[in-house]
């Protein structure tokens, strides 16, 4: 807002300002006048031009208008260290360039795990034995789980590809056949058979020569992606849940089936209740005479019927150092030994003390 005065007699600067602008302030020449000074005092000549400018609230130590904060609460907001931000470009090259359980470099022998995740395989191979395996990697249970490279080293196959932006002895590892750098900025793919891992350059481009690579036909099947990220990586993850799934019910019906009793003579005899080799089965063998034994239908023997199964001996249950006679004179009613045939059960059992 500007205000244009042609007699500045008296005039002071605050009769410049409206009443709705009162935290207003006029400025001449960069200069602010004090409202209590008339213009002509001020040194503001004739046919001057006046800025009303508004005054700017605020000045607290986070940004707010209440003027309340200390020193002390504007250090507060520092006062957590806040985590550092992680380089895009050194975490990718690390997971190419890196074991990822001992953050070693990699160092052939190297494997891969069925998510494309690179190793050194000596590490593996120690956390498999000594059962100390991360919980991330839980799916890695033995020695089938893991693909065995076969990298190229740099400048084998030729210089890097122009553009990438790496020189050739920057990365150890490289695609033997179009040269580019094994750095994460182009794709790679693992050839679960063979373990060569070559660039998807050279499967577009050059697909005769990676056959008398790989040494032979492949198929899309037969590809493993290295370091693979987002969606692909989610599909695969969803992939190995399945398969482990379906590996561990195979498992679990094979052993059923491994349990399951043999029939003897190739008839359709059933297994015993109590099971092979049982003391029911003993019991029954020995209390069911020649009845168990004689094949019957033809020379197909027959199970034992439950009531030859209950049949038991009494001296099978005898406590040891138990008086024979004594004992089998409990379940019998013949006479016993000394003329107790008649006692009742308490009397047989305390006479013998008694005489």
């Amino acid at each position: 807002m500007q205000v244009f005065l042609r007699n500045s007699g008296g005039l002071r600067a605050v009769q410049a300002q409206s009443d709705d602008t009162v935290a207003s302030r006029v400025v001449y020449g960069g200069r602010t006048l004090d409202p209590h000074t008339t213009l002509a005092a001020a040194g503001v000549p004739p046919c001057a031009t006046l800025e009303l400018l508004p005054r700017l609230r605020g000045g607290g130590g986070d940004g707010g208008a209440t003027g309340a904060e200390s020193r002390s609460s504007y250090l507060e907001m520092y006062k957590i260290k806040r985590p550092d931000r992680v380089d895009p470009e050194e975490e990718r090259l690390a997971r190419w360039t890196m074991c990822q359980l001992s953050g070693m470099p990699l160092q052939p022998p190297c494997c891969a795990d069925e998510l494309g995740s690179l190793f050194n395989k000596d590490v593996v191979l120690q956390a498999l034995l000594t059962k100390s395996m991360p919980k991330f990697l839980a799916h890695i249970s033995s020695l089938k789980h893991l693909v065995e490279l076969r990298l190229g080293e740099a400048g084998a196959g030729g210089e890097p590809a122009p553009g990438d932006g790496t020189s050739a002895g920057s990365v150890r590892f490289a695609c033997p056949i179009t040269g580019q750098a094994f750095n994460g900025k182009t794709k790679f793919v693992i050839f679960r058979k063979s373990g060569h891992v070559i660039s998807e350059r050279a499967l577009k481009e050059v697909p005769a020569v990676v056959e008398d690579l790989v040494g032979g036909k492949w198929e899309a099947a037969d590809l493993l992606p290295v370091n693979p990220s987002g969606d692909e990586l989610q599909t695969m993850r969803e992939n190995l849940l399945l398969k482990r799934a379906a590996e561990r019910a195979a498992k679990k019906e094979k052993k059923g089936k491994g349990k399951a009793a043999p029939v003897a003579n190739g008839s359709n005899a059933e297994p015993a209740a109590n099971g092979s080799g049982g003391v029911g089965s003993k019991r029954a063998a020995e209390g069911g005479g020649a009845a168990a034994a004689a094949p019957t239908n033809g020379g197909v023997a027959k199970a034992p019927s439950c009531t030859a199964a209950k049949k038991f001996k009494a001296a099978e249950l005898k406590p040891q150092g138990a008086d024979n006679e004594v004992w089998n004179s409990l379940f019998t009613s013949g006479q016993a030994p000394n003329g107790r045939g008649n006692n009742d059960y308490m009397t047989r059992g305390a006479s013998r003390y008694v005489n």
